[in-house]
């Protein structure tokens, strides 16, 4: 696989089926997927007689929520319903891990806990389910 740009068709993500669960490929069931957005949180440190608001970064790296969404599917071990049934509700709880792979091996790993998991009936149209996901650590490589 060449270096450089990649399509969707290049894209593999792997999500666990549970807290400390086992690694699932669901690419088959994802149709969208929002972006792995990773920010500096910032402080203000605007002095008085300033005329611009001033920011500072404060050393810790905050990322976005992931939204999955695709068409709803119950299969057995695998599908959406499967992995992302239950949303993650005790502090206790061991993380999920998450891995995006994209084209040339360049690989996004991260903890997460599910957020929220959404089944969508849509009258005229296939059923369709959104989940999102909470990244507390993660690195590319």
């Amino acid at each position: 696989m060449a270096a450089g740009k990649h399509g969707s068709s290049e894209i593999t993500i792997s999500y666990d089926d549970g807290p400390g669960g086992s690694l699932q490929v669901i690419t088959p069931y994802v149709m969208t997927m929002s972006g792995i957005k990773i920010t500096s949180n910032m402080q203000k440190s605007t002095a008085f007689g300033d005329t611009i608001e001033k920011m500072l970064p404060t050393g810790i790296k905050v990322f976005a929520q992931i939204t999955f969404t695709g068409l709803f599917d119950d299969t057995a071990t695998v599908g959406p319903h499967v992995v992302f049934l239950s949303p993650d509700t005790s502090p206790q709880s061991a993380t999920r891990t998450l891995t995006i792979v994209i084209g040339n091996s360049k690989t996004f790993t991260g903890e997460t806990y599910l957020v929220s998991y959404e089944v969508l009936g849509k009258n005229g149209a296939l059923t369709e389910y959104a989940a999102v996901v909470q990244l507390n650590t993660g690195a590319w490589s």
